[in-house]
Formats: structure tokens, C-alpha cells, sequence
């Protein structure tokens, strides 16, 4: 029986990067987004949702040991590594470009090969309950290049929404409706993330974004032993020029004023620094 790894993070932290790196090695599937999460809406209690998780993972075993195939987010049938694109719509946010569908997989496969699996929100949602069953990671990178990716993309978290988890978490769902602002939304959500990750993983289990461009894609070998070898030329997109200055500006500026579990990953000094940085064009 191989090893089944769950992977989430917060949103746009480099965990598709993860997913696209980790599916370089040897014996090793990383799956993008594979399940369709608002079934959970309809079974009866994170345990029974857990088991599904469970279940589904057997199943891509099964598919990619005997027909070579499992079903992941995609584009034109491989894995990027980044699902949105530069691609802009009327408003001026880019596009997501990828589609869940079955994707080939061309490596040999041991029976015992490692097989991760990647959702966001609703893995965060889970987590006190998947920790029980399944060893878990998380990816995190500077709140404030994240933020700005939220606020860059045609997506829920654009306006500090997060379905998939609202389902599972009532709590989270009326904290949520409760804020009138999307950055505020946002900022909440960006300690709600980093407080499930605090409470439920051990620090060995929290990957930084900075760390896997830094070495490479190798610290995944916390992930791995086999992510040791990677050695992939990463390039740092916590200063995209995507990002609006003015609006990086307001996001640095409330983000600096706020509380949360993010400041227990990353001082408050990195974002000022970082946001520094951004607004000058500096390395």
C-alpha cells in the first residue's frame, strides 16, 4: 500500500508549483484539484467526508496503476504550474485556464508510489479532521504577494469568498458576511488559514513559498525524500509587476494594521521590506 499525502495551503502560495514539481520525481503523482469538493456539502459530517477523500485516493491508485490516467485539473492535458494566466478579462484580471479532466500519466509506477493530493479551502476546512487519517502539508508564502494575487485574479478569493470551506464551516461563513469590505474579508481569511495551519500541522509540515524557490523545489523533501534531487531554476514572483502599485499600497497598509495567525509565519518586517521593494522596482 503506497503513501497518500494531502497537500493545501493558502491560495496562490505556489501549492500547483508543488504539485507541478513533486510530478518530476520518480514513483510520485501529484493530483490538482481532482475532487469536486461541493459533494461534501452533502455527506453527513467531517468524518464521512474524510472517507470519501480516502476512497477517491484509492481510486486514482487504482486508474494510474492499471490504465496509466488519473483525473486532475488541466490544460490541453498536462499540469501547469500556475492555473491562471496572463490573460486578461474586460475588468482586467487574469484568467484561470485550466479544466478538471483525466490526464495521462507516463511514468512507472511502483505499488507502493507516493500520490498527493491537492485542494485548497476545503482541505483547510478539514484539516483537524484529515490529520487523523493522512499525512498533510501546507504551502505558504508572504501575505502580501498574496493578497495582491487575490486581488489580480477572476476569482472567489477576489472578494474575500471562499465556497468550497464556507460549506463545511458555518463559523467561517458568517464571520465572513459579517465584514462589509473585500480586503478585510481577505485579511481575515489570510489568518483564518494560517490559524488552522498553526493549530492542526506541525512547523515541519508548514513549506514556505520562499524556501522552495530558494532551494530549488528541493526542501519538498519534507514532502518526499525523493524531492531531494530537485534543483529546477525557480525564479521569485513575490514582486510580479501584475500586481497595481496603488493597490499593493492599501493591501500593505491595512495588512501592516491587522491581527492574525499570518504574523505567526512572517513578520511584519518582511511585508514592509518586501513592500518596499514592489513599490521601488528594487531586488
Amino acid at each position: 500500500m503506497g503513501q497518500d499525502i494531502l497537500l493545501t495551503g493558502t491560495g496562490r502560495s505556489g501549492t500547483t508549483l508543488t504539485c507541478h514539481l513533486l510530478n518530476r520525481l520518480p514513483d510520485t503523482v501529484a493530483l490538482f484539484e481532482p475532487m469536486r469538493v461541493k459533494d461534501f456539502a452533502e455527506m453527513n459530517g467531517q468524518a464521512e467526508m474524510a472517507g470519501a477523500i480516502g476512497r477517491f485516493c484509492a481510486e486514482q491508485r487504482s486508474s494510474l496503476r492499471e490504465r496509466g490516467v488519473a483525473v486532475s485539473k488541466q490544460s490541453d492535458g498536462v499540469m501547469p504550474d500556475n492555473p491562471f494566466g496572463t490573460e486578461r478579462t474586460a475588468e482586467g484580471l487574469r484568467r484561470k485556464f485550466v479544466s478538471k479532466g483525466e490526464v495521462a500519466v507516463d511514468k512507472d509506477l511502483s505499488p507502493d508510489f507516493t500520490l498527493v493530493v491537492k485542494h485548497i479551502s476545503a482541505f483547510t476546512a478539514l484539516l483537524g479532521e484529515l490529520v487523523k487519517r493522512f499525512e498533510v502539508y501546507a504551502i505558504v508564502r508572504n501575505p502580501l504577494p498574496v493578497l495582491a494575487s487575490w486581488n489580480s485574479i477572476d476569482f472567489n478569493l477576489r472578494d474575500g469568498r471562499i465556497p468550497a470551506a464556507e460549506r463545511i464551516d458555518s463559523e467561517l461563513a458568517a464571520k465572513l458576511t459579517a465584514i462589509d469590505e473585500a480586503l478585510d474579508r481577505q485579511i481575515y481569511l489570510m489568518g483564518w488559514f494560517h490559524a488552522r495551519f498553526r493549530r492542526h500541522l506541525p512547523d515541519e509540515s508548514i513549506i514556505r513559498y520562499e524556501s522552495i524557490v530558494e532551494t530549488g523545489g528541493a526542501v519538498l523533501e519534507a514532502i518526499t525524500p525523493r524531492a531531494s534531487q530537485l534543483d529546477e531554476p525557480l525564479e521569485s514572483r513575490n514582486q510580479s509587476q501584475l500586481y497595481d502599485r496603488d493597490l499593493l499600497t492599501e493591501i500593505g497598509e491595512r495588512l501592516l494594521r491587522s491581527d492574525g495567525a499570518h504574523w505567526e509565519s512572517y513578520t511584519r518586517e518582511s511585508v514592509e521590506h518586501l513592500l518596499e521593494l514592489s513599490l521601488s522596482g528594487g531586488d
